[in-house]
């Protein structure tokens, strides 16, 4: 999943990227290229006509017999979505959006690898389901020794002590094209920032907390369960690095 901004298709080359890892991993092998893949984009979006479009691409084994064997499909079916996208509501980073701990946990690694990108997302479905039931934004998932891992489809950051901590790949979670660029830019301006495992506790100290993805860029936290993250307002890192991400992004 991606997106264009002003007509550009946004980090397309990560995102094909991590479509080749996940069918690697799914021993799905992959008849087309990127060069292909993005001229049948530019056609789908030429006729949307907007400056900014969301674009969910899928691709299946193709057609064949019934049956668990991925051997009976062969030829693969590549569907792309793609649908006219909103800006972010200003609300988001004037108040800050309120999230829930959920009680559905996220796939242990030894069973499905969440560094697959995947339509296998029924635990993500349900901690949704959660978190809407409860009013809230989102849900935040835990691993089996009650790490934090990430949202139903967005990573997850706190800031404490002045410094910007996200969840390592290991606790179990998809590594996202906007966490690998954060990560990044936030090195490049010598912000003191770390990857490593901490719990609900720690996240429900943390002095900011905030999401990222692809389509929502980086989105505060400012309250989760019914404990307020902070002062309950969006953080000034939050702030100052969805700055420095639309800098460095041409956003």
């Amino acid at each position: 999943m991606t997106q264009t901004f002003s007509r550009k298709i946004f980090k397309l080359d990560e995102h094909f990227e991590r479509l080749l890892y996940s069918a690697d991993k799914m021993e799905m092998p992959l008849d087309f290229t990127l060069e292909k893949l993005k001229s049948d984009l530019e056609k789908v979006l030429e006729q949307l006509d907007t400056d900014f479009a969301y674009i969910r691409i899928v691709v299946t084994r193709g057609e064949g017999e019934i049956g668990l064997d991925p051997a009976l499909a062969t030829k693969n079916n590549v569907i792309i979505i793609v649908k006219e996208l909103p800006p972010n509501p200003s609300w988001w980073y004037d108040d800050g959006v309120h999230m829930i701990i959920s009680h559905t946990m996220r796939n242990p690694k030894n069973a499905v690898d969440p560094r697959i990108k995947s339509g296998n997302y029924l635990n993500n479905v349900m901690a949704m389901h959660e978190a809407k039931k409860a009013g809230a934004f989102d849900a935040i998932m835990l691993n089996a020794k009650g790490e934090i891992t990430e949202a139903t489809t967005s990573n997850i950051w706190i800031v404490k002590d002045g410094e910007v901590i996200t969840p390592p790949i290991k606790a179990g979670l998809l590594g996202g094209i906007t966490r690998k660029s954060l990560i990044q830019i936030a090195k490049d301006n010598k912000l003191n920032i770390s990857e490593r495992n901490f719990d609900e506790d720690f996240l429900k100290s943390a002095d900011e907390c905030f999401l990222t993805s692809t389509t929502k860029l980086l989105v505060p936290i400012t309250k989760i369960d019914n404990c307020l993250i902070g002062d309950g307002k969006p953080g000034k890192y939050t702030l100052q690095l969805l700055d420095l991400y639309k800098k460095a992004n041409h956003i």
